[in-house]
């Protein structure tokens, strides 16, 4: 049982929506295999989970194809606002030595198939447009702060406190989302605005998800949000339980219409059922109950502490990349899950 909880993993999502422009197809493969090997990089010299999935995330980020970071779509201002956020589910050997959750941000957590407890800690930011890399801005709020979550003003006086250096606004924008946001504004009403919002989506949110040689599990996900959102509109990506998370069982990151991750509490409730089903077979279930409460759009990629990885989405397309002991790297667009019954 130990060995096979001990197999390193990791899975990353570019979004979940549109196929997006046939041109731009090889270039977001290309970007998603560099990212993923410097994440499995990371994991075969027996680094951590959480720094796999920082690193891979991070360089989504600095691609302007993928919609986080520097490739973050715009407000309906015109301007950048970013979340991100990340967790981590660490094996402990004395739990006694934890602060109760009541009182700080790491407790204990037992992960009752195999005996094992875990520490658990997080940390997110809100509506930032001054920081490069947003997921190393989340990790350095669990780190090195007292709180979970940031946002705006302050989270970027924060970073500057912990070295993390500021750009300006105007150097996060790229002429392609520029571009992407005029046309939208140019969209005449309601209905061709959501078209519009609807097929910029899939070049969307990043994540990642990774279980280290350890058996520590973490999560990492970052937007620049919904393409045309109200100044001030916050997603799932900056929220623990929705858009990412990780436990004792397992990690999840998601992807999608963001108001109907929050509302089903996506990743929280696919990581718990791992508890009594294989990742292959959660994220396909989770997927189907968001649609039955929601009629929404989305995806999850999934993984437990055995390093086996479950993806699904209902959405047009879906690009994911993996790697695991059997398969070494590997890159896949998912065809959505089948409507209907479930299996």
């Amino acid at each position: 049982m130990a060995r096979a909880r001990n197999r390193p993993a990791l899975v990353a999502h570019g979004g979940a929506g549109s196929a997006g422009p046939g041109a731009e197809r090889a270039e977001r493969r290309r970007a998603m295999m560099a990212a993923m090997r410097l994440g499995a990089g990371i994991l075969r010299a027996n680094g951590s989970a959480l720094e796999a999935v920082v690193a891979t995330v991070a360089a989504l980020e600095d691609h302007p194809l993928f919609n986080a970071g520097y490739g973050s779509l715009l407000n309906s201002e015109g301007n950048v606002e970013m979340d991100a956020s990340v967790m981590f589910a660490e094996p402990v050997a004395d739990p006694a030595a934890l602060i109760p959750a009541s009182r700080g941000k790491r407790s204990a957590h037992t992960d009752h198939s195999s005996g094992s407890d875990y520490s658990i800690s997080a940390g997110a930011v809100a509506a930032i447009s001054r920081v490069r890399n947003p997921i190393v801005l989340a990790r350095a709020v669990m780190e090195h702060s007292p709180h979970i979550m940031m946002a705006g003003a302050g989270a970027e006086s924060f970073a500057r406190k912990v070295g993390i250096r500021l750009v300006r606004p105007e150097e996060m924008v790229t002429e392609r989302a520029r571009q992407r946001w005029r046309a939208q504004k140019q969209q005449s009403g309601m209905l061709a605005a959501q078209r519009a919002a609807r097929a910029a989506m899939g070049h969307g949110t990043v994540g990642a998800v990774a279980v280290d040689d350890r058996g520590a599990l973490a999560a990492a996900t970052s937007t620049g949000g919904v393409p045309g959102k109200l100044f001030g509109r916050v997603g799932d990506s900056a929220l623990i339980g929705a858009g990412t998370f990780a436990h004792a069982f397992g990690a999840a990151s998601a992807t999608g219409q963001g108001e109907a991750i929050i509302l089903t509490a996506l990743c929280r409730e696919a990581v718990l059922a791992l508890a009594d089903g294989s990742p292959r077979s959660v994220a396909g279930e989770a997927i189907r109950e968001m649609i039955d409460a929601t009629g929404a759009e989305a995806g999850i990629i999934l993984i437990d502490g055995r390093g086996r990885i479950g993806y699904a989405h209902n959405t047009v397309s879906m690009q994911v990349a993996r790697y695991d002991w059997a398969g070494g790297l590997r890159h896949l667009w998912l065809a959505p899950i089948a409507p209907g019954r479930r299996p």
